[in-house]
């Protein structure tokens, strides 16, 4: 039960609901809400992989490129759903 709950998980948890509820009250603030998790989650991640960058010099480990290449994979694989879900809006 202790690998469940992190505070990693209950964040992600909270924004899911917060963005379910505004969703749901408030369907015109969605965007802004996701847009504002953007500017919110980019800086974290930059800090994190910096210090995934510093751990991988101290270590000689290869956690920094590990996580690069998730995150290329996943921008491939989302490219391709959105070129397959793209519609035509004229």
């Amino acid at each position: 039960m202790k690998k469940l709950i992190k505070p990693i998980y209950i964040a992600i948890f909270l924004w899911g609901l917060i963005l379910n509820s505004i969703s749901w009250f408030y369907p015109d603030y969605t965007r802004y809400y996701l847009i504002l998790s953007i500017i919110v989650i980019t800086p974290l991640a930059i800090i994190e992989m910096i210090k995934m960058k510093k751990e991988d010099k101290l270590n000689e480990t290869t956690l920094f490129k590990e996580a690069i290449y998730r995150m290329l994979i996943m921008s491939v694989v989302l490219g391709v759903i959105f070129v397959i879900t793209k519609q035509n809006h004229i």
